[in-house]
């Protein structure tokens, strides 16, 4: 009997909130946005898959290689870097760029372009 009661108590608080988040307008769910097919646009030209699997197998775990080296690297000339102020270029450089590439760029694409500051911008 408890659990009878405990479930149809947490079903009715999941309704609860679901519907005030509804009614709230927070899900934003429309028969408009349904049949456009919620913003997915499926890209052109699609990498292959060996160039995806060579990605994930070789240059994932290598950009994770040199995250972890810049981090190093970063911790190790940070003493340097805090009186001259420029530890933001630092941990851009050492930290940032590497980590972008492995975790921010989409498998097998090229680099994703960042808005650079400092010493890399052109």
């Amino acid at each position: 009997m408890k659990n009878k009661v405990l479930l149809v108590f947490l079903v009715i608080s999941l309704v609860c909130a679901w519907e005030s988040v509804g009614t709230a307008g927070q899900i934003g769910y429309s028969m408009r946005g349904a049949e456009k097919g919620f913003g997915f646009k499926p890209n052109p030209n699609p990498p292959s898959s060996g160039v995806v699997a060579a990605d994930a197998i070789l240059g994932r775990p290598l950009g994770l290689v040199t995250t972890i080296a810049g981090t190093g690297v970063f911790l190790v000339t940070l003493p340097f870097s805090l009186p001259s102020e420029s530890t933001a270029e630092a941990a851009w450089g050492l930290v940032g760029r590497p980590g972008g590439w492995t975790f921010v760029r989409p498998l097998g694409r090229e680099a994703p372009v960042y808005e650079e500051e400092g010493v890399f911008q052109p």
